[in-house]
């Protein structure tokens, strides 16, 4: 039995480790009572140490059935650390389906957890540190449903590769 419980976690370390060498960044942020306010700003302080690769910045959201949309604008502005705003866009993210309202994402049950691309590629001017700023953008005051929301950066595979 013993070997057995071995061999299982030998196994999901290796897929665990596998699937995330290629993260460079991930952080989430929890809102109170499950509420996202307008003009509350999500922020990510990160670093990257190779301005040569290509990276992805994903949006991460956690949100339950409840919510009250099945779509989130979410603006973001991407800037380094002199502030200067080297990349802005208002989002649409759609969270669930159109004709079936089933959402979109993986959750075992009232709570949702979504992953969309932010940013597709983008090169960094330097190494260093970087921040992005996201915001609600669902011109109500008090955006209800939504636990956290969170950044996510992985680094492209090379065309080389």
């Amino acid at each position: 039995m013993h070997k057995k419980l071995s061999f299982l976690f030998l196994l999901g370390t290796i897929v665990f480790t596998s699937c995330t060498e290629d993260r460079v960044f991930e952080q989430n942020r929890d809102f109170e009572q499950s509420v996202w306010p307008i003009g509350e700003k999500a922020q990510f302080d990160f670093e990257i140490a190779d301005n040569s690769k290509y990276y992805q910045l994903l949006l991460n959201l956690r949100h339950d059935l409840n919510y009250p949309y099945r779509n989130m604008y979410v603006y973001y502005q991407l800037k380094d650390t002199t502030n200067y705003v080297m990349d802005k866009a208002l989002v649409n993210f759609q969270l669930f389906t159109d004709k079936e309202g089933k959402p979109i994402g993986t959750g075992t049950s009232n709570i949702i957890t979504y992953q969309e691309v932010l940013i597709d590629s983008v090169q960094f001017p330097y190494s260093g540190k970087f921040s992005i700023d996201m915001e609600q953008y669902m011109r109500t005051d008090s955006l209800s449903g939504v636990y956290s929301a969170g950044l996510k950066i992985i680094e492209q595979p090379s065309s080389a590769e």
